[in-house]
């Protein structure tokens, strides 16, 4: 559909021009056709006015369809401008080029609101994103602050966790015992400085290796593992024969099944009880002499007498058979018998060597009657204090005299070893007791070493060595030997009284036991004994610095 056509203001004011023109010179022409017969100054005011009056039109023309509309707009804009209200609209009075303009001055307006309208959208939807966004971000700096600090007390819960673990493992490491952990597989979870030093194996080795694998000694001793732990109750082995930095000691194993955990498993704990076995040793072995004791007061005392009775009438006979004696020589020539006769015969029939033999024999066994009677009679010598130097130094000078403890080493070499670290250290000793304890272990070495030329013969050369130093609050002596050597069984009963290893005849059984009880009851000491066979032996005494009940202050 055709629309239909407007006309333009200008248009419009050339066609008022036109007619005005038109009109204009159509009055002027028929003024001046009139003029011939009107007057010049009527003529031109007739001209005049109507050029006034076309001026008129044309003028309110110019108001009417453009100053007026003009000024709308101009108004409009000024409002615009000044309220900043893009709402408001110019009046379109026209469809003139001005009409366009408003259309298109309104038309920038619709989109400016439009515009702003969007602007506000997208503003509000901005401002909603930003409160979003703040609110957001304060919760997300919330959530950090409180991360930050649940970060923070976890740290400080790691650090007191690895304080209380360093703290652990510095008491397990510290402790003495072996402590190894294991699952319900035997693989091991926990290994402590102990272990290596009981095992050889590095933790970091054992950590995740089988237990038998880790520690082979244990292989033999799975039952009583898997015994913990399939019935949940504490198991023990004691005094096990174990070897540590090539030494023969003693343990004790226990087994401890872990409880409260979520996995099923057991602690292995093994302890050295080398010293704590020897004590008991020497606690039974003092027990023993103790016993013995009692039974050889009551024997020393019945045999005593018939002893006595022996060897006087035997010392008697000798005396009464003497042909130098007047008394004698007086009961013989009564009797009318040659006394020196009879002397021949006796020696003859070698009656004086069974006198002597009987007397002999009598002698020994009131030595044996005596050193039974030291283990019921305490010793009524008052301990005093001496150098152990010059003791140990009069004791080694006596065994070298000692006629008994070279016999046998004609062919053989016997030498004395001294390695004396504090000689001058005083304690509280008998020094006759003493001296005879040293004596009895130099002789029992030399009757070793005698024994291993004469069985083994793998040696060169006999050496006894005493050593003597200071340990702690007791003074240390070892007579150590290169001899035959004892057995286990030997060696536990080597202090028992009347025991012995030699030939009947040889040996009583009393020398160490007395020993023992010498530096046991008389000394308040200890005496252990190390050995094995082919290995020689070592005894142990430990005798106390101070007197039973005495005070030392420190050095």
């Amino acid at each position: 559909m055709n629309k239909r056509l407007q006309p333009t203001l200008v248009s419009r004011i050339l066609w008022w021009l036109l007619g005005t023109t038109a009109v204009s010179t159509l009055c002027i022409g028929l003024v001046v056709i009139s003029g011939q017969h009107l007057p010049a100054m009527v003529t031109v005011a007739i001209i005049a006015t109507i050029s006034i009056t076309s001026a008129g039109v044309l003028l309110h023309i110019l108001r009417k369809h453009f100053l007026k509309p003009l000024n709308q707009l101009m108004q409009v804009s000024k409002d615009v401008s000044i309220t900043e209200s893009i709402r408001l609209r110019a009046p379109k009075l026209n469809q003139d080029e001005l009409g366009q303009v408003v259309d298109a001055f309104n038309s920038m307006l619709d989109r400016m609101e439009s515009r702003e309208a969007e602007l506000k959208s997208e503003r509000d939807r901005a401002t909603d994103a930003r409160q979003r966004s703040d609110g957001l971000a304060s919760e997300a700096q919330r959530a950090l602050h409180s991360l930050e600090f649940e970060v923070a007390v976890r740290q400080r819960i790691e650090r007191k966790l690895t304080d209380v673990q360093t703290y652990m493992n510095a008491i397990i490491n510290s402790m003495p015992s072996a402590l190894i952990a294991v699952d319900d597989q035997l693989m091991v979870t926990q290994w402590n400085t102990g272990a290596t030093q009981f095992s050889g194996t590095r933790d970091d080795k054992a950590m995740g290796r089988d237990l038998a694998d880790a520690f082979p000694f244990l292989a033999d001793h799975e039952d009583l593992i898997q015994q913990a732990l399939a019935e949940q109750i504490l198991t023990s082995r004691h005094n096990l024969p174990f070897t540590l930095d090539d030494k023969p000691g003693r343990i004790d194993l226990i087994v401890y099944p872990l409880h409260l955990t979520g996995t099923k498993g057991a602690v292995i704990r093994i302890d050295d009880v080398t010293e704590q076995f020897k004590l008991e040793e020497v606690m039974v072995q003092t027990e023993k002499m103790m016993s013995v004791g009692g039974m050889a007061a009551g024997m020393a005392h019945e045999i005593n007498n018939p002893l006595g009775a022996i060897v006087q009438n035997a010392q008697n006979i000798q005396r009464r058979l003497d042909p130098h004696l007047k008394r004698n020589a007086q009961e013989a020539e009564k009797l009318g018998l040659d006394l020196n006769t009879m002397q021949r015969y006796l020696l003859t029939r070698e009656v004086y060597r069974f006198l002597d033999n009987i007397t002999e024999s009598g002698l020994r066994a009131s030595r044996i009657v005596r050193n039974m009677l030291q283990f019921s009679r305490d010793s009524g010598t008052q301990l005093t204090y001496h150098a152990v130097g010059p003791v140990l130094e009069q004791a080694i000078n006596i065994a070298l005299n000692d006629y008994n403890l070279r016999a046998g080493y004609a062919h053989h070499h016997l030498y004395v070893d001294q390695d004396f670290r504090s000689p001058e250290t005083r304690v509280p000793c008998v020094l006759t007791e003493l001296e005879q304890v040293l004596l009895n272990l130099m002789k029992n070495a030399a009757q070793a070493i005698k024994e291993r030329f004469d069985t083994l013969n793998d040696i060169d050369e006999g050496v006894i060595q005493i050593r003597q130093y200071v340990d702690v609050d007791h003074c240390v002596i070892e007579v150590s030997d290169n001899g035959v050597g004892m057995n286990e069984a030997t060696r536990k009963q080597i202090f028992e009284p009347f025991f012995t290893t030699k030939e009947i005849g040889v040996g009583t059984g009393l020398g160490l036991s007395v020993s023992f009880f010498i530096i046991t009851a008389h000394h308040h000491g200890r005496m252990t004994v190390e050995s094995e066979i082919g290995g020689g032996s070592r005894f142990i005494i430990q005798l106390p610095l101070t007197s039973p009940g005495e005070y030392k202050p420190p050095a």
